[in-house]
């Protein structure tokens, strides 16, 4: 592998000060003068529809400068899913709605002095609903006679169905076919920060400028211009410092209201969420129902893989069927066979909005694959990861029914080998511990590929503009955004590395839209993939200029030179001959030959690299309580070439603990009564602390990636995949039984055994 002087290198994160000592600048800590605080007044109801609002009393409190309704704004169908245009879902939401479809609805909202009496506001506006009929779950909103939740949808938010291969046939033929059903709980991102916004409107021409708490600066201001039927131009976007994302913030959520709060004030307004409306009036986590199928004969070769998978999106579609399209593109990635069927179905219900989270929806997929082939494994008498071994993509293999991948890397049988070995998986298998008591002891494993960004579906473009100043140090504009997974350094090394210079003379700009070049955002695990490569072309163009002013200098053929930590040196030999400082500055003060060097450049990949992960885990499970403890948990993974070997391990580490909560604890509850949810604070909504955590090993096998920059593939979403489902399939080979749903809390492990028990005759 290739040594690199800045790339592949521990350095700190050049966010880290700032962040550690409180002088990172977050959209709540600001301040302006005349500044107005926002409100949202929400539907108590799941279903009803808007038949009058009253306003006066809230317009006469004291303090109030504004109250709008839907009469009062644009009255402009858009999409809530933060792609680039063209739009890929239902244009379906609009900013305030008279046929309210989940409790938290927008229905109106307030601007006053304080948020007291923003408050105190909304108990004075009146509105008069007309209840209708709602429905939580796919099932309700599909029987027959249901009421349309948008009119004309048949309540199906998408629909597919592909059959590759005569899988019925295959079926048939096959030595055994093993079916499961599996649920995957409403989760959601729980960010320490909550959604929050500034918009100031400026008097002159009505620009309006939005600091916001966002992942896609380019796509949030092209989405509210939209929104408020106004030029692009009109919307200058900021992205501040992010306080967690993972998805959530990928969207227009509630920027679009205050945007025309302070439209209609003339003044800044803020509008910060509380902790009880970030939980349970903004984004979540499909929740989704599988149906799986695999013919398989007796030497573990499957024959033939079916699914069926239906998605609860809401009551709106955000990102809607294209979560279902992320797993497609997945379900012939790790085990490919030459017969195979996907049916999906994204349905339209009155909860919350489902929409993108880290993982995209293989989090849910995984856990009901992985624990699939576990049953498959003890139907047939194969050892799990022996089946698996048997029938894993090989590099070279051609993919024949997913989108476009790069063959260029794959260390999947090395990250298998690397977790088997850390976790004694064979010497588990040959002789696993004694029961203690009630305690039974297991083991499980799961695998999992994920994209590096999301070609061919939609818009990739990256790009990155370099300015190279007069003593070589060098200012790097991004749309790449930077929301805590180190986006900033990353690019920061790669530009640095490539110009020869070393890190800390690179200064970094993003999230301006004033400022930065065009990035589709901070979403798909893509942005070291696409937005790398767009920072490596500038700065080559800028290399190449200094190097034709180092040759004119030193008097040899800009062929024979290159760069490296500031100085020219020989490209053969690696000696210095010259200060690249010196150069820069000839570059610009030569009295007849001076020019600055500036280079910009977009990308877009015409491919899409694939992460490889696997996890394994060790319980031991009380079998009277369903109380379970995670011995051990190991995770290793190839995202290619580390360029930032210390915050890569903190993402595998991060996602690790976040996919741990998805597994074990965390799920949204909803009243089936009213359609509230139930657990919208922190109190009783389950996150883990480091109280909660298990030993993690985790740990890299590093690839070389031809079509990256520097060798790397994705590497933020694909942590937060495999853990749960290894500690699932541990659960599930301790008790010797499958449990179709997750996550797995004490009570649900405790109802299966006792189900499993009353099948076998128990008490």
């Amino acid at each position: 592998m290739t040594q690199h002087s800045v790339v592949g290198v521990s350095a700190p994160r050049i966010d880290a000060y700032d962040k550690v000592t409180g002088r990172a600048v977050y959209v709540g800590d600001m301040k302006f003068p005349h500044m107005l605080q926002g409100k949202v007044l929400r539907s108590p109801y799941a279903h009803a529809l808007v038949k009058r609002i009253d306003t006066s009393k809230a317009l006469a409190l004291p303090g109030v400068r504004c109250v709008l309704t839907s009469k009062d704004v644009p009255d402009i169908p858009f999409t809530l899913c933060g792609h680039p245009l063209p739009f890929d879902t239902p244009l379906d939401a609009r900013i305030f709605a008279t046929h309210v479809r989940y409790v938290g609805d927008p229905v109106a909202a307030v601007a006053a002095e304080t948020r007291e009496i923003a408050e105190k506001a909304l108990g004075l506006i009146e509105v008069e609903y007309e209840e209708l009929p709602f429905y939580l779950t796919p099932q309700e909103a599909l029987a027959e006679g249901a009421m349309e939740i948008h009119e004309g949808s048949g309540n199906l938010c998408g629909e597919t169905d592909l059959a590759f291969g005569d899988v019925d046939q295959a079926l048939k033929d096959a030595d055994y076919v093993v079916e499961d059903e599996y649920d995957s709980p409403i989760v959601t991102h729980a960010q320490i920060e909550p959604h929050v916004s500034i918009v100031i409107p400026d008097p002159k021409d009505g620009r309006l400028t939005v600091y916001a708490s966002t992942q896609c600066p380019s796509i949030m201001r092209e989405r509210l211009a939209y929104i408020l039927g106004l030029d692009r131009r009109k919307i200058h976007l900021i992205k501040m410092t992010v306080g967690g994302g993972f998805g959530g913030k990928q969207e227009p959520v509630y920027e679009q209201i205050n945007c025309v709060l302070a439209q209609a004030c003339g003044c800044p307004v803020m509008l910060e969420l509380t902790r009880e409306e970030n939980l349970a009036c903004t984004r979540t986590r499909h929740t989704t129902h599988y149906k799986i199928r695999t013919g398989v004969n007796k030497d573990g070769t499957i024959v033939a893989r079916e699914i069926d998978i239906e998605q609860n999106t809401g009551a709106y579609a955000s990102h809607g069927h294209n979560v279902f399209f992320n797993q497609f593109g997945q379900f012939d990635s790790l085990y490919p066979c030459p017969n195979m069927r996907v049916r999906g179905r994204t349905v339209y219900t009155n909860i919350l909005i489902a929409a993108a989270m880290r993982g995209y929806g293989i989090p849910q997929y995984c856990i009901a694959n992985e624990s699939h082939l576990d049953h498959v494994a003890q139907v047939i008498g194969m050892d799990p990861l022996t089946l698996r071994q048997k029938n894993l993509y090989q590099l070279g293999q051609e993919r024949k029914y997913a989108p476009p991948h790069s063959v260029g890397s794959c260390g999947l049988p090395q990250v298998i080998e690397e977790g088997r070995r850390r976790i004694g998986y064979d010497e588990f298998r040959k002789a696993p511990p004694q029961d203690e008591g009630p305690i039974k002891y297991g083991i499980g494993v799961a695998l999992s590929s994920y994209n590096s960004c999301v070609y061919s579906h939609s818009v990739e473009l990256s790009a990155a503009r370099i300015l190279v100043q007069d003593d070589a140090s060098a200012t790097l504009f991004l749309g790449c955004t930077e929301i805590g997974q180190g986006a900033d350094t990353a690019m920061a090394q790669i530009a640095a590395e490539t110009l020869g210079i070393p890190l800390d003379w690179v200064t970094v700009k993003e999230g301006d839209t004033d400022l930065c070049p065009f990035d589709a955002g901070a979403y798909a695990s893509r942005q070291t993939y696409v937005t790398g490569n767009a920072v490596k072309q500038a700065a080559l163009k800028c290399k190449a200029q200094m190097l034709d002013r180092a040759a004119k200098l030193l008097e040899r053929p800009a062929a024979e030179l290159d760069t490296r930590l500031g100085k020219v040196i020989d490209k053969a030999t690696g000696e210095e001959i010259g200060d690249l400082r010196k150069v820069a500055e000839d570059m610009v003060y030569h009295l007849t030959e001076g020019n600055t060097c500036c280079h910009e450049v977009g990308y877009i990949p015409t491919t899409n690299a694939l992460n490889y992960a696997a996890t394994f885990a060790i319980v031991g499970v009380d079998t009277e309580t369903g109380q379970y403890e995670v011995k051990k948990l190991v995770t290793c993974m190839d995202c290619g070439t580390l360029i930032n070997p210390q915050a890569a391990m903190g993402q595998l580490t991060g996602g690790t603990i976040m996919c741990f909560g998805f597994g074990t604890m965390e799920q949204i509850l909803i009243d089936p009564k009213t359609g509230r949810v139930h657990n919208d604070t922190l109190l009783d909504y389950k996150i883990p602390t480091f109280a909660d955590l298990p030993p993690i090993d985790a740990h890299f096998i590093e690839t070389v990636e031809p079509s990256s920059a520097y060798g790397n593939k994705s590497l933020g979403e694909p942590p937060n995949v495999t853990p749960a489902a290894a500690i699932h399939n541990a659960v599930c080979n301790a008790l010797g039984i499958q449990i179709p749903s997750n996550p797995l809390t004490p009570e649900r492990v405790y109802l299966a055994i006792a189900e499993n028990k009353k099948k076998q005759g128990g008490v």
